[in-house]
């Protein structure tokens, strides 16, 4: 059953939030055969995140058609778990995340994909930040999702066993239409953690020792140099090098963490409470309930490094122009 953890009155169109901060966009594509490119170990960020979209844009009800069947969504799940990492873990901007094995895609009918950049931490590794337009039809809530641009932080995993490559983690955020204006949905669709417990332990730990250094004014000595960070805002940048600032949060906690291991990759959801979130020394965020989704890997040394951080906090301020309604059907949102 679904929990709604907020009790606010008001909805809005968020798009707007996310243009703020998007680069200009370059060139979009969507033709892609999504076999080929998942069983092609040379293959680019661009070409498997379109991959991976293809696969999604090939379950569900055919195009224009909102909703789908129970036989639709059972076929939706087969089709797609023989490319998800056994570890795969999915986490929605509303708040809702998703294993392997609960997870039903969305129903994605149309898509342009572009700004890629793709980083490589190891061998068997492939992390994908990019952008996507979609028409989409989350099948749990009917809600039909943004068609602007929107991000995505993805991570792919080889698999010399099916040679082929598999999603490992995947963060959506593209906002619901109709978005809570005061504080954003966090939407708890009881996703238990399914780690043995003593990855589970490490997992938690790991996540911990990040927020602990966020909270301290500087996360370094845990980022990996080929890191990719992607923010709910639109904000993010790949590598270490080309990090802007440190981010500062104060009284950042975090609960009901869902962990998931492949070998030498962790990833960590969990819900976060920070009083006040300043990312990157300048770009306020609202504090509050957001979700977080963070991929770790485990160097030749035993160390254990972030290669993604997936923050869904949004801004602070809502941009010029936001339009609020009294909450009620999707339809009565503003356009």
């Amino acid at each position: 059953m679904l929990t709604v953890r907020t009790s606010s009155r008001f909805v809005c169109l968020l798009a707007s939030a996310y243009l703020l901060f998007i680069p200009p966009s370059g060139s979009f594509a969507a033709d892609t055969s999504y076999e080929k490119s998942f069983s092609n170990k040379s293959a680019t960020g661009e070409e498997l995140a379109n991959a991976f979209f293809d696969l999604l844009s090939n379950t569900g009800s055919p195009t224009g058609t909102v909703g789908t069947t129970a036989e639709q969504d059972e076929a939706s799940k087969a089709l797609v778990k023989p490319y998800l990492d056994p570890a795969f873990l999915l986490q929605r901007a509303s708040g809702e995340r998703y294993t392997a094995e609960n997870y039903l895609p969305a129903d994605v009918d149309d898509f342009e994909l572009g700004d890629v950049t793709e980083t490589r931490p190891a061998d068997d590794v492939l992390v994908a930040r990019y952008f996507i337009r979609a028409m989409e039809t989350l099948p749990t809530s009917a809600l039909v999702m943004s068609k602007d641009k929107a991000p995505r932080l993805t991570v792919f995993h080889w698999s010399d066993t099916d040679s082929r490559w598999k999603v490992l983690s995947h963060a959506n955020f593209n906002t619901p239409i109709a978005a809570i204006c005061d504080k954003d949905p966090l939407v708890d669709n009881g996703t238990n953690s399914i780690a043995s417990p003593e990855d589970q332990a490490l997992g938690e730990k790991l996540i911990g020792k990040f927020y602990e250094l966020i909270v301290k004014g500087d996360a370094l000595p845990i980022l990996h140099p080929e890191i990719q960070f992607q923010s709910a805002t639109g904000i993010g940048y790949a590598r270490l090098v080309n990090r802007p600032a440190a981010s500062k949060y104060d009284g950042l906690v975090f609960d009901d963490a869902v962990v998931t291991r492949n070998g030498h990759l962790i990833a960590v959801s969990t819900y976060t409470t920070a009083t006040k979130r300043d990312l990157m020394h300048g770009n306020q965020l609202r504090g509050g309930a957001a979700p977080n989704l963070s991929t770790f890997i485990q160097g030749e040394d035993g160390n254990w490094t972030l290669i993604t951080v997936a923050s869904f906090a949004p801004l602070k301020d809502l941009p010029a122009g936001t339009q609020c309604v009294p909450a009620g059907k999707l339809e009565d949102a503003p356009l």
